[in-house]
């Protein structure tokens, strides 16, 4: 849908002028949208994530750890969360954050993915990269909501995004040697405007949206506290995904909200596409697992 079209849609929860940031800028922080309750549900949910990934002998791959070689690791993600615990789908399903997908989607919305983060002290940064090419798509409007569950300072390694980059060109997320990393090349780097880049912090309750080509980064978590989110992706009914893509929740492609009305929204976009996820057996997310 395009972006026109989406703002003469009356807003659910968001206003106009958050909207037009979001379209202008390419990510929108929403300041203590999630009440409370939802909060406590939340982080109840992470808890209980983190005991069985402490007392289970076997996990899913989708159980991820800030590092396999440690006696007792600690545990850093858990992709397809909302197939792990029931309470991460209802959120990204019933909650008002779908409404607000709805706000810079259009009124017919797709479920895409969800995951959790919990970045322990002295959890891992991940360096500068855009959601696009993980799963490319028909157009460049698929979003990520980032919901605080803590208060995120400067110390806790906060997303950091440039500004206006959704508008630019899709880096090339391969080495000099042609083999995937999923971040920005090496070679590529020099011409980022990372001298624009801003840090991410706020409240608990608080929502960071932001654009698939949005190019973003977070430092290590130096913090004496843990920066726990829930991450969760969307797309418009009318996106078409390109290919699998390599989070595969049982709920993808979910409509929750809206309808499929059978329609494809297509936009021109030129980048490299990712390994097939088929057969990679690399890295999902963050280079954890690269091979």
């Amino acid at each position: 849908m395009r972006t026109d079209a989406i703002l003469n849609c009356t807003p659910l929860v968001l206003t106009d002028e958050q909207r037009r940031f979001y379209f202008d800028n390419g990510y929108l922080l929403a300041e203590r949208v999630i009440d409370e309750a939802q909060i406590l549900k939340l982080r109840e949910a992470m808890s209980e994530l983190e005991s069985r990934a402490a007392s289970e002998a076997s996990l899913p791959t989708d159980f991820e750890f800030e590092s396999s070689t440690s006696p007792r690791p600690t545990l850093r993600q858990v992709l397809c969360a909302s197939d792990h615990h029931g309470d991460i789908w209802r959120y990204a399903s019933e909650s008002c954050l779908a409404d607000m997908a709805c706000d810079l989607l259009g009124p017919d919305v797709r479920f895409r993915e969800s995951n959790v983060s919990f970045k322990s002290t002295g959890g891992r940064g991940f360096d500068w990269h855009q959601d696009i090419v993980f799963f490319p798509s028909s157009n460049t409007s698929p979003i990520m909501a980032l919901t605080f569950l803590e208060d995120v300072t400067y110390e806790m390694g906060p997303t950091m995004v440039i500004p206006r980059s959704h508008r630019g060109e899709v880096f090339d997320h391969y080495d000099g040697n042609g083999d995937w990393v999923g971040l920005v090349a090496e070679h590529e780097k020099p011409r980022l405007p990372t001298s624009h880049a801003v840090d991410i912090v706020g409240s608990a309750g608080s929502v960071l949206f932001t654009n698939s080509c949005l190019l973003h980064a977070a430092r290590p978590n130096t913090s004496n506290k843990s920066r726990p989110m829930v991450i969760v992706g969307y797309n418009s009914a009318d996106t078409v995904a390109l290919l699998d893509i390599p989070y595969r929740s049982k709920y993808r492609w979910q409509i929750v909200r809206g309808q499929d009305r059978g329609l494809v929204h297509s936009e021109p976009l030129q980048m490299t596409m990712p390994p097939d996820w088929n057969a990679y057996a690399g890295v999902r997310i963050d280079n954890l697992y690269q091979s």
